[in-house]
């Protein structure tokens, strides 16, 4: 009766000590998978550092794919060791096995930024060398000018504008570095065009870059052509020889629309005020102390010939020795082109007018500034209010 029960018994007994055993070898596999790993590779990596035979080395190399055959790091060392062994076809081979399964390998993606650069493939260059500074930013100083020497030539900038495109996190940075000290702008010239006509377009800051770089090397015709493209379409089409001289919209402030500084003791304003000839006109308020105010004025681009300044104001109590002025000079050397007569004292709003020749050697570009002109620390004491609109430059008769 009980001749089947002894065997399931024993069977039961054994059970046990089996289920034991099991657990125990499957963690043990479970510990040889995370640490063999890491061991292997840290085995080859030692070997490299030790300089070992490179058939060592790439044995070493080859139990740490083994171990861990999605780790892109043991691939790179057993590229190295296939370079120390003249095998640079497969060593490549290798290089970029292991950025794609290692893509922050820094060791591999500079290897392969190297040779692409040597043997000019330089779309490929740029593409590793965004990888790179993606994972270590700090390296830019490094990379830059080589990046900046490709973006210079025509060849290659596409495959830069290309990859700006993208919007890289090291785009900033690189764009600064580029728009401010390429040795030759006019090289740079096609890359800009290509960014502006590529989604997004150039940002804010870069256009200002740029502008800023055409603007100090006197290239008044590009640098117009540009600010005015950077427009929208209701700002292009209300374009004039003085750029928002109603004070309507906010300045930018770029390139030819207007530039407010900071003056301690001053405020200077877009509001709304009664006879206003729109919604806003410049206000300028004063704190009745010395200041050396020339702190509102824009670039302008007439050609040689003759103009009529013209414009409101409305002062409220200004009080100054000298009053303010506006004053036309050529952005090359600073000549005084003209001045209006000062402004002080108390008057609603009325109208005035100033006969302007624009010289037809070297003023290419001219400021129109509202200033303070004192002569001595004595004279740049000035308080109260003084409002502007309506400025207009019209061109009378060419030079």
């Amino acid at each position: 009766m009980n001749t089947g029960a002894e065997p399931c018994r024993r069977a039961a007994s054994l059970a046990a000590p089996v289920a034991v055993v099991i657990l125990a070898v499957l963690a043990l596999a479970s510990w040889r998978i995370f640490i063999d790993p890491a061991r292997s590779y840290r085995l080859a990596e030692a070997a490299q550092d030790a300089k070992a035979d490179p058939a060592r080395r790439a044995a070493l190399a080859r139990d740490a794919i083994h171990a861990a055959p999605l780790d892109g790091r043991a691939y790179r060392l057993l590229a190295e060791a296939r370079l120390a062994q003249g095998r640079e076809a497969e060593a490549a081979r290798l290089f970029e096995v292991a950025a794609a399964r290692g893509p922050r390998d820094l060791p591999s993606q500079t290897w392969l930024a190297n040779r692409a650069l040597a043997r000019g493939d330089f779309p490929a260059a740029l593409v590793r060398m965004d990888l790179i500074l993606r994972v270590q930013p700090q390296l830019g100083p490094t990379i830059y000018p080589v990046m900046m020497a490709l973006a210079i030539r025509a060849s290659e900038q596409p495959a830069v504008a290309r990859l700006l495109a993208g919007q890289p996190p090291w785009r900033p940075v690189f764009m600064q570095n580029l728009l401010r000290s390429a040795p030759d702008s006019g090289a740079v010239s096609g890359l800009i065009e290509r960014i502006r006509h590529t989604p997004p377009g150039l940002t804010t800051d870069e256009l200002g870059w740029w502008l800023d770089r055409l603007i100090a090397e006197h290239r008044w015709g590009p640098a117009y052509l540009t600010w005015v493209a950077s427009l929208d379409p209701a700002q292009r089409a209300s374009v004039g020889n003085v750029f928002n001289g109603s004070f309507e919209t906010d300045p930018s402030p770029l390139g030819f629309d207007w530039r407010f500084g900071r003056a301690p003791g001053a405020r200077i304003s877009l509001d709304q005020v009664t006879g206003a000839s729109g919604s806003l006109a410049l206000r300028v308020s004063f704190e009745d102390r010395r200041i050396p105010f020339q702190d509102v004025r824009q670039l302008l681009a007439l050609s040689p010939g003759g103009y009529r300044f013209s414009g409101r104001s409305r002062l409220d109590q200004l009080r100054t020795e000298r009053g303010l002025i506006w004053r036309l000079s050529c952005a090359e050397d600073g000549r005084v082109i003209a001045e209006t007569e000062p402004f002080a004292g108390n008057h609603g709003w009325r109208g005035f007018e100033l006969p302007v020749t624009v010289p037809a050697d070297d003023c290419g570009a001219q400021w129109l500034t509202l200033l303070l002109p004192a002569r001595i620390p004595a004279e740049q004491r000035i308080g109260g209010t003084a409002w502007f609109d309506a400025l207009e430059m019209e061109r009378i008769s060419p030079n």
